[in-house]
C-alpha cells in the first residue's frame, strides 16, 4: 500500500515546473519569465555579415515568442527553450536563427528585465495546446529536480488557426524596420 505513494524514476529526477499564461510573470526559483506576445511568419530575416540580411523559410511555421526575463538572486542564462505540444511532442528552438538575435543572448541579471524574442520551427497542426518551456540551468552535471517555467500560450484550435492566418510573410529580428 505504501509504495503506491512512492515517486517514480522521472518524478525524482524530472524538473520543479512554475506554470503560467501569456502576460503572466511567472516566477520561478531562479527566473523570472513573461511571455509578452505570440506570434507566426512564414520566413524569418535575420541581420547578416556586411549588413546583408538572412531570410530563413520553413515547410511549417515559425513561432515567434516574445519573452522577458529577470533572475532572482544571481545571473542566468536562458539555457533552454522548447515547445511542448499537447500531444507530447517538444520542439527546441530553432537553429536557422542565430542565439545572439535571441533571448539566449542575454545574462539575465537580478533587477533588470531583458526582453528578445524566442523563436520555434513547427508543423501548423502542432500549435493547438502549444506551451513554451524556458529553463535557466542545463548542463552535463546536473541536480535533481531543475527549475523550469512553463508558458501556456493561450491557442486552442481557433486561436492556432487565426494566428496562422495572421501569419507575417517576413518577420524581421534584430534591426527591426
Amino acid at each position: 500500500w505504501a509504495q503506491a505513494f512512492a515517486y517514480t524514476r522521472d518524478d525524482r529526477g524530472g524538473p520543479l515546473t512554475w506554470t503560467g499564461g501569456v502576460g503572466d510573470e511567472v516566477r520561478a526559483s531562479r527566473v523570472w519569465v513573461q511571455a509578452k506576445a505570440v506570434h507566426a511568419a512564414k520566413a524569418i530575416e535575420v541581420p547578416g555579415s556586411g549588413g546583408k540580411t538572412q531570410t530563413a523559410t520553413t515547410t511549417g511555421i515559425f513561432l515567434v515568442v516574445d519573452l522577458a526575463a529577470q533572475a532572482t538572486r544571481e545571473p542566468q542564462r536562458i539555457a533552454w527553450l522548447e515547445v511542448l505540444t499537447a500531444d507530447g511532442h517538444r520542439y527546441a528552438a530553432t537553429d536557422r536563427v542565430p542565439e545572439t538575435q535571441t533571448i539566449k543572448k542575454f545574462f539575465v541579471q537580478p533587477g533588470w528585465w531583458v526582453s528578445g524574442p524566442a523563436v520555434f520551427e513547427l508543423p501548423v497542426s502542432a500549435l493547438a495546446g502549444a506551451r513554451i518551456v524556458v529553463s535557466s540551468v542545463r548542463g552535463f552535471i546536473v541536480e535533481p529536480s531543475l527549475p523550469e517555467v512553463e508558458i501556456d500560450l493561450g491557442l486552442d484550435e481557433a486561436g492556432a488557426a487565426r494566428l496562422v492566418s495572421e501569419a507575417k510573410d517576413v518577420y524581421p529580428l534584430g534591426n527591426k524596420k
